[in-house]
């Protein structure tokens, strides 16, 4: 582990963050709910989609205060499948893609606010590739869109595979409040279904379409793992 990401360890220890489309005025349909209804007609009705299980309950959840007293970007990441939940620090950046670290060492680099790999996990995301970047996605119509989404994972002979998906996303049809820590954004809620012949999940995201900012995300990690809550705590 790098200097900087050693810093970032120490830091978080010492501040003591430890932790662990729309019908009538009437009835307006959401994009989102008609992009996964077409989806999983498509995929067949039988398939099981994945998706986020309840966020934990954090005790232990550190203050908006004590975050940006850190002095760095900060996200807060929960994995309610393991009951892992704590900050972590922004440790590199290669233009669009950011590092994070936490105190127990583990990792999540992300494009753009989009998961590109983690590290430290029981089963880690290595890498993973969008057809689309997230600005395309994001931030220009129409919607729905169709593209591609590439993960790469260990399997039980520790060789690297990967799986590809076909994914679609759409937005709800008007904005939201969403609070972060403490903080009141207003957001417009993506949601994105992916499947393969084996295997489907949803996504969710939380978007300010003005600022380009990805405020808090559901995405899944690995079929191990499940799905790995992010939250923008510190830009």
């Amino acid at each position: 582990m790098g200097f900087i990401a050693k810093n970032t360890v120490l830091a978080l220890c010492a501040l003591g963050v430890l932790a662990a489309c729309s019908s009538d005025k009437e009835k307006k349909v959401s994009l989102g709910s008609l992009a996964m209804g077409m989806a999983k007609a498509k995929f067949g009705k039988k398939a099981k989609v994945e998706t986020a299980d309840a966020a934990v309950q954090t005790p232990q959840r550190p203050s908006r205060a004590a975050l940006e007293a850190i002095g760095r970007p900060v996200i807060y990441v929960n994995i309610p499948r393991t009951g892992s939940s704590q900050p972590a620090v922004l440790a590199a950046t290669n233009g669009a893609y950011k590092t994070y670290f936490s105190a127990d060492k583990s990792s999540v680099t992300l494009q753009d606010g989009i998961i590109t790999a983690t590290r430290g996990q029981l089963e880690d995301l290595f890498a993973q590739e969008l057809s689309l970047t997230p600005a395309q996605i994001f931030y220009s119509g129409p919607f729905p869109k169709t593209y591609t989404r590439s993960q790469r994972h260990l399997d039980g002979e520790g060789k690297l595979v990967t799986k590809t998906y076909t994914c679609a996303i759409a937005p709800n049809p008007a904005d939201e409040t969403l609070t972060v820590f403490e903080r009141t954004v207003q957001v417009r809620k993506f949601t994105e279904l992916c499947q393969n012949k084996t295997r489907a999940f949803q996504n969710n995201y939380w978007v300010d379409l003005r600022a380009h900012r990805i405020w808090q995300s559901h995405q899944s990690i690995s079929k191990t793992i499940g799905h790995m809550i992010v939250q923008l705590v510190v830009p």
